[in-house]
């Protein structure tokens, strides 16, 4: 299989405790465990479901740039989509209903768009992932909290209530991994224990699509 995952910075690997990126992070994992299968990395550190960093250019809107991605790597047999976490930050003043929900629903019109099929006979299964949830100490971690609150810390808590009724909608797959919470370090990103326990459930999953 040729599996695209399409993610943010913990898709990515990055390691918060270095700014690096996690040599065994848990796409790598599954390449490894997965050697007849093509593991397709697409984390970019940042990127939301559809909403602009008021920061960055507009590469970081996954709405914007999945279509270029799904382009660039046809054929694709899964498309596995894991994003949320940074729609929640509150420079982008969302709520529960507006990051997750209406956010996702704008991210799947895009990528299931026929046109990014057009130039390959197979049109790829698409599983959506609930993000990682954040650490409990995340309040006293100052960066952390100061770039999400309370709200932001609730809206990922129950992101996958939101997110699920618009992937039944879509008719794509949707799953919570259990047991994979950030790290304690900076509340946010996975820790080596958070990838492992990732690529563990993923391994069991991803043998469904064969």
């Amino acid at each position: 299989m040729r599996i695209l995952f399409y993610g943010d910075s913990n898709t990515w690997g990055y390691n918060a405790q270095t700014g690096m990126r996690y040599e065994n992070r848990f796409t790598a994992l599954l390449q490894k465990r997965m050697p007849q299968d093509t593991i397709i990395e697409c984390g970019l550190c940042g990127r939301t479901i559809c909403h602009d960093d008021p920061y960055a250019l507009e590469q970081r809107n996954g709405a914007k740039t999945i279509a270029m991605e799904l382009k660039t790597h046809v054929p694709l047999d899964l498309v596995v989509i894991m994003l949320g976490t940074n729609d929640a930050k509150r420079v982008y003043g969302t709520n529960a209903l507006t990051s997750a929900e209406k956010g996702m629903d704008l991210f799947l019109h895009e990528a299931l768009d026929p046109d990014n099929y057009k130039h390959t006979d197979k049109t790829p299964l698409f599983l959506v992932l609930c993000p990682p949830k954040m650490h409990p100490n995340y309040s006293k971690i100052l960066r952390t909290f100061t770039n999400f609150g309370e709200e932001g810390y609730q809206m990922i808590e129950t992101m996958a209530s939101r997110l699920q009724p618009v992937c039944q909608k879509w008719k794509v797959d949707f799953r919570e991994l259990e047991n994979v919470t950030a790290g304690a370090f900076d509340a946010l990103h996975l820790d080596e224990t958070g990838h492992q326990r990732m690529a563990e459930q993923l391994l069991l999953i991803l043998e469904e699509y064969r």
